[in-house]
């Protein structure tokens, strides 16, 4: 399993050069991009959505763009393939469990 990591970024905060380029990299490669529990207000994180979208894409692959947990609107919720108006920690512990992970996020969330 992947590493699972909880991020906080504020108003007024830059994102690392080294979290932004991994950010890039990774969104661009991804088949969806999950925006989970954000205002997606924040420039140029908010972006990072569209990435599947705006990076060539091989023919025998088809990006689905993005989906959006959050329980308000936002400016990008138009062009998403899939909104979702709940909590966040409520649609993940439903993800994890059907993915076979058990309710003990302790054992799966790994610090650097």
């Amino acid at each position: 399993p992947g590493k699972l990591k909880d991020t906080l970024l504020d108003w007024e905060d830059d994102l690392p050069q080294k979290d932004w380029t991994r950010a890039e990299t990774e969104c661009s490669k991804a088949d969806l991009v999950v925006c989970l529990g954000t205002s997606l207000r924040i420039e140029p994180a908010a972006g990072l959505c569209e990435y599947p979208e705006l990076w060539p894409i091989p023919k025998e692959k088809k990006a689905l763009g993005y989906a959006i947990v959050n329980l308000q609107e936002t400016p990008y919720d138009e062009d998403a393939e899939l909104v979702v108006r709940a909590k966040v920690d409520d649609v993940m512990k439903g993800l994890m469990e059907r993915l076979g992970y058990e309710y003990n996020w302790d054992a799966i969330v790994i610090d650097d």
